[in-house]
């Protein structure tokens, strides 16, 4: 089941092309850091419908933050990084009220995570965790369910960092 989704990454990641257009849309995400493709001085935003049109991938899963399993579908890292021409391996992901962690981009292509932006079909709202969030299929991987990955699976996602590069 895991190569089969690494499979499918890599074929979209080979595959993906995208401009990077400025935002029509309020902004939801301002990615910073090692980036080499950006819409604003230094930095790349996104809106909704940009982030969107980003290949889409599907996480079904429990979380111990929100009752019964619930579908969340969003976009992966590693789409983000092409888009961005980075050799980037980890993220500083922020969330709105200053939390902070550090992801490998690993976590996106061997554990299964995404940044979702939808849940159960409908955008997810800052009330509910949105408008992004790093969930990752907990109920697939026993290993997932422990303090390092619920602490990576921040809500309410502002910016990103993308730091370190693949020497």
């Amino acid at each position: 089941m895991r190569l089969v989704s690494v499979l499918v990454l890599l074929i979209s990641f080979s595959s993906f092309s995208h401009a990077l257009d400025k935002p029509e849309g309020k902004v939801i995400l301002t990615v910073t850091g090692a980036i080499n493709g950006s819409n604003l001085d230094q930095s790349a935003e996104f809106d909704f419908a940009m982030l969107q049109d980003f290949p889409q991938y599907s996480v079904t899963t429990n979380n111990p933050w929100i009752r019964g399993s619930h579908t969340y579908q969003g976009f992966s890292a590693v789409d983000l990084v092409k888009i961005l021409s980075s050799e980037s391996v980890r993220l500083q992901v922020f969330a709105f009220n200053g939390y902070m962690t550090e992801i490998p981009l690993n976590d996106f292509v061997e554990k299964g995570a995404i940044f979702a932006i939808k849940q159960d079909g409908q955008p997810m709202t800052i009330r509910k965790l949105g408008p992004i969030m790093v969930i990752y299929p907990f109920d697939e991987l026993e290993e997932l369910k422990s303090e390092i990955y619920y602490g990576r699976s921040i809500w309410q996602v502002a910016e990103i960092k993308l730091i370190g590069s693949m020497e």
